[in-house]
């Protein structure tokens, strides 16, 4: 009973020793961007939600220029009112320019050496001005949450691989993978996502548009989405295939032949076609025509990879991991340019449900 009492003083006592109402004292930045100004400095903005007592969010943002990224972060505190933390940044954002021209490794290489910031930060390369695009009123909503959450959402429930700060630089050290990244653009008062830029080590080399992110996600990964495929069945017909299941299968027993085969299954749902009947006959020719299409763009996707010399589906990390001995990455991207791949789909209709 007295080791109770002297718990329960004890954890008075502390408690009494924690700073109060920290958070009103600092500014707590939520999405950071870069982008190159004309004369090729560095251009840093932050935004730093400010919440009002009415329940209103004010986003406050700051721009500074410098030559490296270091000295624009400790810049930002010259203008602001209290000190800036990046504790709660959510999502960092690259010019297309800084992609293409510079890569993005300093930068990036920065946030990963803050302990504030999380692995799980997203990162996203704009088509926009990042300026522009940081200083839009998207609402009383924080602009780095707002951005965030169309990352988060498409990431979980639609066709968007995951990018994070993490998945960046496990693909960007690992032999055998290219990292990709999210392309966003500013239209009107909305972020919309157009596409993946495709990086070779740190440098932007090519992008797919936002049509190819399901054949792309077949390509790479297993995955479960709500989101929707639209199928064009010739004649002004469509077919629309919701609540996707997909499955990815390496076959690498040829890989001593230089041969690769993936594997793709799609299992989905009709919810919506625009013909007369819904038939026996209609189901398997939506699923023939949906095959072709896929495999067709899958070959012409992984003939562009291969041509550009990049490995984004990590089809050399697959082979490193069934290699006996020392796997050699020079000699595997000499043969990766090279190697007959194969992308095989099929697509099982397990329901179907309203006729237009």
């Amino acid at each position: 009973m007295k080791l109770r009492i002297l718990l329960c003083v004890c954890m008075l006592i502390l408690s009494g020793c924690v700073e109060n109402s920290i958070v009103d004292d600092i500014q707590m930045v939520t999405v950071i961007g870069y982008e190159k100004t004309d004369d090729g400095k560095l251009k840093g903005i932050a935004v730093a939600p400010q919440f009002q007592a009415n329940g209103n969010v004010e986003n406050s943002v700051f721009v500074e220029t410098a030559q490296i990224s270091k000295e624009i972060r400790s810049q930002f505190n010259t203008e602001s009112p209290k000190p800036l933390v990046s504790g709660k940044l959510q999502l960092a954002i690259y010019s297309k320019k800084i992609a293409e021209e510079d890569g993005i490794m300093e930068l990036t290489d920065t946030l990963q050496r803050d302990p504030s910031i999380g692995s799980r930060t997203f990162l996203a390369v704009s088509n926009s001005d990042p300026e522009a695009m940081l200083r839009t009123n998207f609402g009383n909503v924080d602009t780095g949450h707002y951005i965030h959450s169309i990352l988060e959402h498409n990431s979980k429930y639609g066709m968007l691989p995951e990018t994070n700060l993490h998945n960046f630089f496990y693909y960007y050290f690992s032999e055998g993978n290219d990292p990709f990244l999210p392309l966003i653009d500013l239209e009107e008062d909305k972020v919309k996502i157009t596409g993946l830029v495709l990086l070779k080590k740190d440098k932007m080399v090519s992008e797919l548009p936002a049509d190819d992110l399901f054949t792309f996600k077949i390509l790479y990964e297993n995955f479960s989405s709500n989101d929707s495929y639209t199928t064009d069945l010739g004649g002004g017909d469509h077919a629309s295939i919701y609540n996707i299941a997909s499955k990815r299968d390496i076959d690498l027993k040829k890989i001593k032949k230089n041969k690769i085969t993936i594997n793709g299954k799609v299992l989905g749902v009709i919810k919506e076609y625009t013909g007369e009947e819904l038939n026996t006959k209609v189901k398997e020719k939506i699923e023939k025509d949906m095959e072709e299409e896929v495999e067709k763009k899958g070959r012409e996707m992984i003939e562009k990879f291969q041509e550009e010399g990049i490995d984004p589906l990590g089809l050399g990390n697959a082979v490193r991991s069934v290699t006996r001995g020392k796997f050699d990455y020079d000699e595997w991207k000499q043969r990766y340019t090279d190697i007959d791949i194969k992308f095989n789909m099929e697509v099982v209709i397990t329901e179907s449900g309203v006729i237009e």
